[in-house]
């Protein structure tokens, strides 16, 4: 007994919804993130001709399992930094001839009249103060590597052939369910 020809329709959103297409850009597989290191080992540098400081950590590579030094200009990047986006870096050794700010683990007990960081353990926060008065509390950027997207873009042309082939599959289907079910014959001569 065939199956009627609403059962087919009724598959066909099921079956043809793009679905290898659509799991290549839902799916997280592809997307790996930089992140702080577990010991970000953080120094802070006042780049007083920029009215900024300098921030110079260790950074974790999910995709690589690698982590190497970074530095980037902390109040130049505040939009990048909230977004998850990278900031922009720049070379470790502009470091070189800045006064450094010293880094504490735990607010000190007698605050310095300079500028000071006190880093929260293992986290990648830190908080910046001038003596007393707090300036900013701060997190190192988390930001995806953004391979994972190029990854997909290439990929694409394959999943949306194979979207094609899966909803063409099911369309012939129909098509010779539809076909069959018809009380007309098709005579050659």
């Amino acid at each position: 007994m065939r199956r009627p020809i609403q059962t087919w329709l009724l598959l066909l959103p099921l079956l043809a919804n793009g679905c290898v297409t659509h799991r290549l850009w839902t799916e997280s597989d592809l997307d790996e993130w930089n992140e702080p290191a577990v010991n970000p080992n953080l120094h802070l540098f006042r780049a007083e001709n920029e009215d900024d400081f300098l921030v110079v950590y260790d950074e974790y590579s999910d995709r690589y399992y690698t982590t190497h030094t970074r530095a980037f200009f902390l109040e130049a990047n505040q939009k990048p930094l909230t977004q998850h986006q990278p900031p922009v870096f720049v070379d470790t050794n502009a470091a070189s001839g800045r006064p450094p700010v010293r880094v504490y683990g735990l607010m000190p007990t007698n605050a310095p009249d300079w500028f000071y960081g006190v880093a929260a353990t293992n986290s990648g926060q830190f908080t910046i103060y001038s003596g007393t008065r707090k300036l900013g509390a701060y997190a190192l950027p988390y930001y995806d590597d953004g391979v994972g997207r190029m990854e997909r873009i290439l990929w694409t042309p394959l999943t949306v052939t194979a979207d094609i082939t899966i909803i063409g599959g099911v369309v012939a289907i129909i098509c010779w369910d539809a076909l069959a079910q018809t009380d007309s014959s098709v005579s050659v001569h």
